[in-house]
């Protein structure tokens, strides 16, 4: 019997406790959490995810702003704006939407986002933290989205063999982290390994995060493995919302896998306000 992993009802939970949190804040005159966003250009899908994350925000009751940059601004400005936010009391956590115009130097845009307010978990200090296996670390909303779900429906880590499909440093990279502070035994796959059918195979809990539609199918999977698809694709043919795994292919193998859309999605953004509340409260 495959159970599917709802994301949409675990992020749910997570953000009705902080809205919950947030309205004792206002009731005991406190300051309101702070997360500001920065957005370069006008790309349809970074349009549309800073519009998300804003919604959400607004709903469970914290503050913020969009500091929405022209698509030519250089690195310095982009720099000189990520300082100002540095040194603003009244912002807690702020994030740059990613990925930037080709001639912005991104590393080193990240490189200067203070490391206490990243509430992306993308600056090298917090994925050395997390590496390091160092509780201050702030991890990258989707990777703790993928362990919060897991802790949710009490899939355990402990001795599993986990295969990671894609190695990003948004996902892949911190996500393995992770999963071996919780003594999982880990395979981080990229665009050059070997045989990936194979290994895919051996994995008790599979994440695919390639960007590439429909890429896993059933012999990628052993029987009652555990999925998670990161994959946020246009279906080649029909262009409907798909993920890295062929759904209709798949059926009946796993024993728990997570939809696209309604996965991984939701719990990303609620997992931000997560980081953004823990950089409010370490303040």
């Amino acid at each position: 019997m495959m159970e599917i992993l709802d994301g949409k009802s675990v992020a749910q939970e997570i953000l009705d406790s902080i809205s919950k949190e947030i309205t004792d804040i206002k009731a005991q005159g406190r300051r309101i959490p702070q997360l500001d966003m920065i957005l370069l250009g006008d790309d349809y899908g970074s349009v549309k995810y800073v519009g998300m994350k804003e919604r959400t925000a607004r709903q469970v009751g914290i503050e913020g702003k969009i500091h929405h940059l022209p698509a030519d601004v250089n690195t310095l400005d982009v720099v000189n704006l990520v300082d100002s936010l540095n040194k603003n009391p009244e912002v807690d956590g702020f994030m740059i939407q990613l990925p930037l115009p080709v001639h912005i130097n991104t590393n080193l845009v990240l490189e200067s986002i203070l490391p206490k307010k990243d509430v992306d978990g993308l600056t090298p200090t917090n994925l050395g933290k997390l590496f390091q296996k160092d509780r201050s670390s702030i991890p990258p909303a989707t990777p703790l989205g993928i362990m919060k779900l897991l802790e949710s429906y009490n899939i355990k880590l402990f001795g599993k063999n986990a295969v990671i499909l894609g190695s990003s440093n948004i996902v892949g990279t911190p996500l393995a982290a992770m999963m071996l502070e919780k003594n999982a035994t880990v395979t981080l796959c990229n665009s050059h390994t070997v045989d990936i059918q194979n290994i895919s195979k051996l994995a008790d809990i599979l994440v695919s995060a390639t960007g590439k539609p429909l890429l896993v199918k059933a012999e990628f999977l052993k029987k009652d493995c555990v999925v998670i698809d990161v994959g946020s694709n246009r279906h080649p043919e029909t262009g409907a919302l798909v993920g890295d795994v062929d759904w209709d292919n798949v059926q009946g193998i796993p024993s728990y896998i997570t939809p696209v859309p309604g996965g991984v999605g939701p719990m990303t953004i609620a997992c931000l306000m997560l980081n953004l509340m823990n950089c409010y409260k370490n303040e």
